[in-house]
């Protein structure tokens, strides 16, 4: 299995909003990888995720683990955001069939409407159902900021996700199908007031889900 960090931050143009100077240079680095585990530093940068995401060749759903669905309309035509990315790839793959967003703010529900059939999503706190069966393979995107933060500490507001019920989520969603892929984002940068116990955390979580879906990585 296949691990890939990728550093933005020297990367001019990257934080938050990627520039079209900056999206080239990070598509060369990525190349047309998305199988493996993908480690996205700060959830600045979640957006990397549809760049793999549109790397994969046969239809595929998406499941998201974050606390902000990711799908705000862009503020400025063209650029690519960490707050809007799953909205682009909504719009722009064709090879993305279904996305099952868990843990959003409820307040930020209204975020997810204009893709009827094609988006379903399950605020904090509310009950997840069983997922109905299918034959499509999926890629995994995971941002820490959905976890509450005894599990993570990342520089966004945080939900209250704990690891047994994500095991379990994970588990449900994940049974009898392939996954493509699986990135994982949010951090708290030293920078911005991380700490050395703040880093140890974070990496405990990546370590859980990396072990959670080891065997069902193609």
């Amino acid at each position: 299995m296949e691990e890939f960090a990728i550093d933005c931050s020297a990367v001019e143009g990257s934080r938050r909003y990627c520039s079209p100077e900056a999206e080239k240079h990070l598509r060369e680095i990525i190349g047309g990888r998305y199988k493996g585990v993908h480690h996205l530093g700060s959830g600045d940068y979640h957006y990397l995720s549809r760049f793999f995401c549109e790397n994969v060749p046969e239809p595929f759903d998406l499941l998201l683990f974050d606390h902000h669905p990711d799908m705000q309309a862009p503020a400025f035509e063209g650029v690519i955001s960490c707050g809007g990315w799953v909205r682009d790839l909504l719009e722009s793959c064709p090879q993305l069939h279904h996305v099952t967003i868990i843990g959003i703010v409820p307040e930020l529900l209204c975020e997810t409407d204009g893709f009827p059939g094609r988006v379903s999503v399950f605020p904090e706190g509310t009950t997840v159902p069983s997922p109905a069966p299918s034959d499509l393979p999926l890629y995994v995107s995971v941002d820490k900021d959905v976890f509450c933060t005894c599990c993570a500490r990342t520089n966004w507001d945080q939900g209250s996700l704990d690891l047994p019920l994500f095991g379990r989520l994970l588990e449900a969603f994940t049974a009898d199908r392939r996954v493509l892929g699986l990135d994982i984002c949010g951090s708290l940068p030293l920078e911005e007031g991380g700490t050395a116990e703040d880093a140890a955390v974070n990496r405990r979580t990546d370590s859980f889900i990396v072990e959670a879906l080891k065997d069902r990585l193609i």
